[in-house]
């Protein structure tokens, strides 16, 4: 199937609060997530991290009857730095995709010791220049290195062949050692939003008085395709349960990663001409979440959410909750299999329930759904949302970490098949979406109202 390649450039480097025009001066809170470091300083390869360590110890024993006491000094090598580098499509001031990444590095970091590694990155490369950037951190002795597009998958595939005695991490593709398209030193990850989007419809399809909800959509891969089904399924259920109608939804697509005055005009058109008042996005500034707040301003009730980091602050009444993503646990992994010469080849596709301390499902009542936790969880639940859907979507929520329940299956479409826009059934009784359908989504279902582009 032929595949879109994702394009976040993005040229000049910008504050993240220059970049989105907001001049207040409080600082957004950082991702707070459970991690463990296990002790790997005598596996620790490339730079020295500090001078040796002198260390003394009192010995006491016992010879012919009298305890004798020594004292011994011994000199410990001093443990050595893992060399960490990144590329990043985009600026790290976006506050989405590439701020994200940023985020989940300093994580893995701060997690691993900030005396045990050294990371660095090149921002904002062209998918044209990604296999330069490579070389650049090779020659600065980087051990790991992480690629953060699609776009960048084949020259990252490339680079592991070339470079036999280095590792390499690709974000959102599907070329790994494990999957036997790549060299065994390359592996595959991506933080998958999928389920979270169809919390976030339940949440829609709960507040919506128009029964119309949008979608302001980057490119047509199928990444953002099933982003967009899901939240439109999720946000079917939830307007159908309580009205007996079908939900309306549209998608306006802006074909760029990072434009916040096209995803501006998108959701305010959206808004008029179209009668949406909740909308969600695939666009990496808080553009459309503003826009929703702009509304609620001037007395007319529209809804948005986060993308990738919280961004509350920028639509305190419009945030309705939103997908969160911190990449740190998965680089994390991947920071202690180069570091314990342990290197394992794998393909991560990580989920709700993944990388967090205490994988079953609680009690709704109790449910940790809208607290940071593994790699993909919800953005805090506005209180506008109805009670009973807020139980609704933490049950769904503590479901999924087991896995009992799934958006794309009949029991996510009010026990109906899903039918795409033709009619044609995709998903039947009995049936749940499989990696294939999902990694390679390439229609819309029947409640879209725009065709896909092709």
């Amino acid at each position: 199937m032929e595949r879109i390649k994702e394009n976040r450039i993005f040229c000049r480097k910008f504050s993240r609060r220059e970049f989105l025009g907001v001049t207040k001066a409080a600082a957004v809170g950082g991702i707070v997530a459970a991690g463990v470091v296990g002790g790997v300083a005598g596996y620790l390869a490339g730079t020295s991290a500090a001078p040796p360590a002198t260390v003394t110890r009192t010995v006491t024993t016992t010879q012919a009857g009298a305890e004798i006491t020594k004292t011994i000094t011994a000199t410990v090598p001093a443990a050595k730095k893992l060399k960490v580098g990144y590329v990043y499509v985009g600026p790290v001031g976006d506050y989405g995709w590439s701020y994200g990444h940023d985020r989940g590095r300093r994580w893995a970091d701060e997690k691993f010791g900030v005396n045990q590694v050294e990371s660095t990155y090149i921002e904002s490369v062209p998918e044209a220049e990604v296999a330069g950037a490579i070389t650049s951190l090779v020659e600065k002795g980087c051990q790991l290195i992480i690629t953060t597009s699609f776009g960048f998958m084949d020259p990252t595939a490339e680079a592991a062949e070339k470079y036999p005695d280095r590792y390499f991490v690709h974000i959102s593709g599907y070329k790994s050692g494990a999957a036997g398209n790549a060299p065994n030193n390359m592996s595959a990850a991506f933080a998958e939003f999928y389920q979270l989007y169809y919390l976030n419809g339940l949440a829609a399809g709960a507040v919506t008085e128009t029964g119309v909800v949008g979608y302001v959509g980057a490119y047509p891969i199928p990444e953002v395709v099933r982003h967009i089904n899901a939240f439109v399924l999720g946000a079917n259920y939830a307007y159908k349960k309580r009205t007996g109608k079908n939900i309306k939804a549209h998608v306006s697509w802006i074909f760029e990663w990072v434009a916040p005055e096209k995803a501006r005009s998108a959701a305010i058109a959206l808004i008029e001409e179209k009668n949406c008042d909740v909308l969600a996005f695939t666009e990496d500034t808080p553009a459309v979440l503003q826009v929703a707040e702009e509304y609620q301003k001037k007395g007319k009730k529209v809804w948005s959410f986060s993308h990738y980091s919280d961004m509350r602050e920028y639509g305190p009444t419009a945030h309705l909750t939103g997908q969160i993503a911190n990449w740190g646990p998965i680089y994390l992994d991947f920071y202690r299999m180069v570091a314990t010469n342990s290197w394992q080849t794998v393909d991560i596709w990580s989920r709700i329930g993944d990388y967090m301390p205490y994988r079953w499902r609680l009690p709704a009542e109790n449910s940790t759904a809208g607290k940071p936790e593994g790699t993909v969880y919800l953005a805090p639940l506005n209180p506008v949302i109805p009670s009973q859907w807020q139980l609704e979507i933490k049950k769904r929520y503590e479901e999924m970490k087991e896995l009992i329940f799934e958006p794309f299956s009949v029991e996510g479409n009010l026990g109906e098949p899903i039918r795409d826009q033709a009619g044609e059934v995709r998903i039947s009784s009995g049936e749940r979406a499989d990696h294939d359908m999902l990694w390679n989504m390439d229609w819309l279902v029947e409640y879209i109202e725009e065709p896909l582009p092709r």
